[in-house]
């Protein structure tokens, strides 16, 4: 083994065969050849191949493990901590709900920053925009009000677009970043779901435990322990999703199971509507089922793009996500159309309008996903396309929550 080994110091091909063929003769004789030629490159690669220092590298990894998690704890405490600060205000209608975003997004946001190491220029145009939409948040009216109602919601999206950003580490919208974003969002939803319905439980059978002794904790464990448990449940999630993989592909394996499963449904809503004659156009209900069923397309459409590998072939579900695709724009027609029918005959109101412009960039997004999905099941274009259809246009929705956040309010007078 020693003499073959000196004979294919040139032939990288030949060594990794001698290795695989007989391990243990090849490490038994590799050290003797070593001693004798130490300077060459490809020796000095196979020695940390057979020798490297496991323990060495184990301890590095639990040494970051526990850093991080000491990390999520730190934070999970922090944002509990400011809930607990925002919520009394929040109940009393003292200060705007949508602060309560700030007790998750911008450590969110900061826990990313940490990974990523950005330029000290982008921390600081990131501060600013958190900065700025607090200040902005907090001059607006207390009030319940649709335009600061709609202000509210739009801004928690805002801050969303901010996360992602930190996420990212760079404004630039990579399609792999943004699609990875994504499909953590999912795998977030998953964990953090998870999480809480063990809290729930877990605070039902306390509570239950105390009262079994005449002790009621309810008041104490909901205003402390319950609050800082919601307040830590995204960043344990992110913990277990994101750096753990625990979740690691969860997201996109359940689009894949639930997209036939939704085509079907949306079929057969569509054909119930027809048989039975309701008229969404004036049904306020039929007209937010039909808002929600266009989220939940979407939503399955991104985890699917997010799941699939680059170079992976045409597979029977991505047809069924082309159907999907093409019955979710005839429903947006549908929405479209009911929403203009009630602007023009009862007039435009804050809701009316947000509704309106969601729905229209909604109808742009689908066509340009289908179009692209269309044109890749022909085999013209690869599924980067797809991806790219998914990602760039997610700007625009950014852009309409900021609108809706600063300029509904003005426009309708805070009403």
């Amino acid at each position: 083994m020693k003499n073959l080994i000196f004979e294919n110091l040139k032939q990288p091909a030949e060594l990794e065969r001698l290795y695989r063929q007989e391990p243990e003769k090849f490490i038994r004789a590799f050290p003797e050849v070593f001693n004798e030629n130490q300077n060459l490159t490809i020796l000095k690669v196979w020695h940390e191949r057979l020798y490297f220092d496991l323990s060495r590298n184990e301890k590095m990894e639990a040494d970051t493990k526990w850093k991080d998690l000491l990390l999520v704890i730190v934070i999970s405490l922090l944002a509990g901590t400011i809930a607990r600060f925002l919520f009394p205000s929040i109940e009393k209608e003292l200060i705007n709900p949508a602060n309560i975003g700030f007790s998750v997004f911008p450590l969110l946001s900061f826990y990313f920053l940490l990974k990523n190491r950005p330029s000290k220029k982008f921390i600081l145009l990131l501060c600013l925009s958190y900065l700025a939409a607090l200040i902005y948040l907090n001059f607006l009216p207390v009030k319940n009000s649709d335009s600061i109602i709609l202000a509210n919601l739009h801004l928690l999206y805002f801050l969303w677009s901010l996360v992602a950003i930190s996420f990212m580490g760079d404004y630039r919208l990579q399609p792999g970043k943004v699609l990875e974003y994504l499909k953590y969002n999912g795998e977030l939803l998953i964990s953090t779901g998870l999480l809480l319905i063990c809290g729930v439980f877990l605070t039902a059978l306390t509570i239950g435990l105390f009262k079994a002794i005449q002790v009621n904790i309810e008041h104490f464990y909901t205003n402390n322990i319950v609050i800082y448990g919601v307040a830590a449940s995204p960043f344990v999630g992110t913990y277990l999703a994101k750096a753990r993989g625990i979740t690691k592909n969860i997201a996109p394996y359940l689009a894949k199971v639930f997209s036939p499963l939704v085509l079907i449904t949306l079929g057969v809503y569509l054909a119930t509507i027809i048989v039975t004659q309701k008229n969404p156009y004036t049904d306020r209900e039929f007209l937010l089922t039909f808002n929600l069923m266009l989220l939940l397309v979407l939503a399955i459409t991104i985890f699917s793009v997010a799941g699939r590998e680059t170079r992976s072939k045409i597979v029977f579900n991505d047809r069924i996500i082309f159907a999907l695709l093409t019955v979710a724009i005839v429903i947006d027609c549908v929405a479209l159309s009911a929403i203009l029918f009630r602007v023009t005959s009862y007039g435009i109101t804050p809701n009316r309008l947000a509704v309106l412009g969601m729905n229209l960039i909604v109808f742009v997004h689908l066509i340009r996903i289908t179009v692209n999905y269309f044109r890749f099941l022909l085999g013209k274009v690869k599924v980067e396309m797809i991806e790219a259809a998914v990602t760039r246009y997610l700007p625009i929705y950014s852009l309409w929550a900021l609108m809706v956040t600063i300029f509904f309010p003005i426009i309708f007078a805070f009403k």
